[in-house]
């Protein structure tokens, strides 16, 4: 029995796939399966691990082996020989009671299926499934279904044929003969895989595209045949395939109209393969398929072939520049969909998109034109100092230099620059002489050495020769001076002058003692009597052995912390700032107390002395004290409250005015008059109060004055304890009056 699923054309329409002049072209169609019999598999076998028995009803019973061991015997029934080259006496059948049972073909490209032949011996299959893959058998995706009862085999499948490309039907296979076992011949012109979808309103050029392609073929039987029940014999059923048939060509997408030959990496038949993968492509088009445009013609997308236009590939505008070009989405959709070509690798000294610009370094030729190999000439600019890599004025030819470059070509560096380089955006970098140590401030352009002074040296002349060294803040390199005899060499430390001294000498020079030692150093040096930790490196002076105290440390041997200082020795850390002002404060009442001792002691005569002037005195105060009628006092504290009251209240007596702004003690210079010391201050348009003449400070040193006094003078003491309380207070403030007037 024999169905053939064929995709059948019009004369016209053969003639029109084999013209790629006015539109889509189709190569010629042949089997795909010749010279690829073994890509061919099955999934069962009959006797491929031993003989089995397959008994038919012919004439009154046949039963016949199969043993499929030797591929090449009688008996052997194996999948290759469905191929039509097998010969008449040559099928495949599987084991016995087998079902689904799958034949694939795996054909590593990509090919065009036309129609489909399977010639079977034996029952015919009731349900089968004819299955494409575009991925090489990663997904298989249903072409058509047939069967005998497709509502049985294939509920879920319509019958109908279908109205949208994604759609497929189950097709019903004819009725068989009384005797499925009988050979005899059966015709469908299905016109698969296309007559399925003559009802969808498309193009037959997007059809083939649509469901023509595959990369592999699958054939999956899923339902036995019947075979009639005889009583008495045991009628086997099985799957059998005499030929098979894809007729297909290679996947051109419509622009080729035939095959070429394609070397193959097996050896099996090479020459028998009857349709080679490799189109022989049209249209500018490349690849094995005609899958893409050629390297140079990619202006416009790449698309298959209609009918009536061939969409072939446009050649880019690359001034004859370069070979191969590359579609640019984003330029296509800017030119309006014009141009998308992008030209790749420019020749001749080009660059741009479309190979029509002159290179970096290059400029165009006034003689030639810009499609000629002799376009662009090269430039004579510096492609280090220009500020476009070389590239000269497409007009003119001239340079445009960095701003440190010159000339004509900018291919030196400018007066006192040095270092021409094309990572330096500035081109060169400055001369970097030492204004001392250097003649100017130009260097070798390409070195960048400066022109050194005497006893100079290095690249930019900041570093003194052998033999002499810069002091600090020093202009010229001095000779180091080192002692011949008592230094190992006649050079120094560049930075300290520094000599390398011999064993028991020191100093620069070499000439002194070594550190912690002084003296003569011919005569022996002795150790320095300090305390190293509060001493400066040197120790000690090196001619008189005097100890050189690092700051904040006082004493003979460096070993106490100075009076500005209050932490222990040897750390010696400085006091806080309001020590500073109570050591003020000392030396100010120091100064006073001496002055005072002085005046004291200008006075002639003993303690006897001041018996009349204290007598004096007292006669004058009794006489204020009864004056004012002050009741008499016998507390201290009580007597100078009261005196510091009469003292403001004379005062204001005196210089009492309305001040302008608010008084503070903090505010009273030499000469002012304010409120007395803890008063609340007066406010603004207020009437101040007077006071005497005395600054804060000298009003606070009084009252220091007067316990001094009590201290240094004794007989100012011992005349005080002559008096009552009172005439004490009133007496020490005479004092302090009379000395500050």
């Amino acid at each position: 029995m024999r169905i053939l699923l064929l995709l059948a054309a019009s004369a016209i329409l053969s003639h029109a796939q084999n013209d790629c002049s006015w539109g889509a072209c189709y190569p010629p169609t042949d089997d795909l399966l010749l010279g690829r019999a073994h890509q061919l598999q099955a999934s069962s076998t009959c006797g491929l691990t031993g003989s089995e028995i397959f008994c038919t009803p012919y004439q009154q019973m046949k039963c016949c082996p199969c043993d499929s061991r030797n591929p090449n015997s009688q008996l052997a029934h194996t999948v290759q020989d469905v191929v039509s080259t097998s010969g008449p006496d040559r099928w495949w059948q599987s084991q016995k009671e087998t079902s689904p049972v799958t034949l694939q073909l795996n054909l590593n490209n990509l090919f065009q299926l036309d129609n489909l032949v399977l010639n079977f011996k034996g029952p015919r299959p009731s349900a089968l499934v004819i299955e494409r893959t575009l991925d090489n058998g990663k997904t298989w995706q249903p072409t058509l279904y047939m069967a005998t009862n497709c509502q049985k085999a294939f509920p879920s499948v319509p019958t109908r044929v279908p109205l949208a490309m994604e759609q497929t039907y189950c097709y019903t296979l004819p009725p068989t003969d009384t005797n499925p076992y009988k050979d005899h011949t059966v015709r469908e012109k299905l016109l698969f895989p296309l007559h399925q979808y003559a009802y969808v309103a498309a193009p037959k050029s997007q059809k083939i595209e649509d469901v023509s392609g595959l990369t592999g073929l699958r054939v999956r039987f899923t339902e036995l045949g019947d075979v009639p029940h005889l009583p008495g014999r045991s009628l086997s059923r099985f799957y059998a395939l005499k030929e098979m048939k894809v007729m297909g060509s290679c996947m051109c997408h419509g622009h080729a109209n035939r095959c070429l030959p394609q070397g193959y990496s097996s050896s099996l038949l090479p020459s028998t393969i009857q349709v080679n993968a490799q189109c022989d492509c049209q249209h500018n088009t490349a690849g094995v398929n005609c899958e893409r445009c050629a390297d140079l013609y990619n202006d416009l997308p790449w698309r298959p072939a209609e009918e009536g236009n061939t969409h072939a590939c446009k050649r880019c505008e690359c001034n004859n520049h370069a070979q191969r070009c590359r579609f640019d989405w984003a330029v296509y959709e800017a030119s309006g969909q014009r141009s998308g070509g992008v030209c790749e690798n420019c020749m001749h000294h080009t660059t741009g998109p479309k190979c029509d610009q002159c290179a970096p370094g290059y400029q165009p030729n006034p003689r030639s034109r810009m499609d000629r190999p002799d376009a662009c000439i090269r430039c004579i600019c510096s492609a280090e100092g220009t500020v476009n890599s070389g590239r000269c004025d497409d007009s003119t030819g001239s340079c445009q230099c960095k701003a440190n470059v010159e000339g004509p070509r900018c291919d030196r560096c400018k007066m006192g620059y040095h270092g021409l380089s094309s990572s330096n955006p500035l081109g060169c970098t400055k001369c970097s002489c030492s204004p001392h140590g250097s003649l100017s401030d130009v260097c070798d352009p390409s070195t960048g050495q400066c022109l050194c002074l005497p006893h100079f040296h290095g690249i930019t002349c900041n570093v003194c020769v052998k033999g002499y060294w810069k002091p600090n803040m020093s202009e010229t390199c001095k000779p180091c001076g080192c002692d011949a005899t008592k230094s190992t060499t006649d050079s120094c430390d560049q930075l300290t002058g520094q000599c390398q001294c011999r064993s028991g000498f020191g100093g620069r020079t070499c000439t002194e003692c070594p550190d912690n030692t002084y003296g003569d150093p011919l005569k022996g040096c002795q150790p320095c009597d300090c305390d190293a930790s509060g001493t400066l490196p040197g120790v000690c002076d090196k001619q008189s052995g005097v100890c050189l105290c690092r700051p904040g440390v006082s004493g003979a041997r460096c070993d106490s912390c100075s009076p500005d200082r209050c932490d222990s020795f040897p750390d010696c850390e400085m006091c806080p700032s309001c020590f500073f002002n109570l050591n003020t404060q000392q030396k100010n009442l120091r100064s006073v107390l001496l002055r005072l001792a002085s005046r004291l002691s200008s006075q002639s005569g003993g303690a006897a002395d001041f018996g009349p002037r204290i007598s004096d005195l007292e006669a004058s105060l009794k006489i204020i004290q009864n004056s004012m009628s002050l009741s008499p006092i016998t507390d201290t504290r009580d007597a100078l409250s009261k005196l510091k009251k009469l003292r403001w209240e004379t005062a204001e007596e005196l210089n009492s005015s309305v001040h302008s702004e608010p008084c503070t003690p903090l505010q009273c210079e030499i000469g002012d008059l304010c409120t007395p010391v803890g008063d609340a201050p007066c406010e603004k348009g207020g009437k101040c109060v007077g006071a005497l003449p005395l600054s804060k400070r000298a009003d606070a040193d009084a009252k220091d004055v007067k316990e001094g006094l009590d201290k240094l003078s004794g007989r100012i003491t011992d005349a005080a304890e002559k008096v009552d309380t009172y005439s004490y207070i009133q007496i020490m403030s005479f004092v302090i009056h009379t000395c500050h007037s």
